[in-house]
């Protein structure tokens, strides 16, 4: 271990593959932060709710899962 500490990063040894997973890492979490603020932002409650009980309007949906043979 070098006398740098232990969260020390050696930003010229990193290899292409080391930044790809750096890049991958930051664009998901960015995504997922964006995503969790529009979800738990006040202002959106209304657009959520007025889907909160879409598994029980059936009639509303035209779901047609038989394979019907004929």
């Amino acid at each position: 271990m070098n006398n740098q500490g232990y969260f020390y990063t050696d930003w010229a040894a990193m290899t292409a593959t080391d930044w790809t997973g750096l890049v991958i890492l930051l664009v998901v979490a960015a995504v997922l932060l964006t995503a969790y603020i529009i979800t738990f932002k006040p202002g959106n409650r209304s657009k959520f709710e007025q889907h909160s009980d879409f598994v029980n309007q059936e009639d509303e949906m035209e779901l047609d899962r038989e394979v019907k043979h004929g």
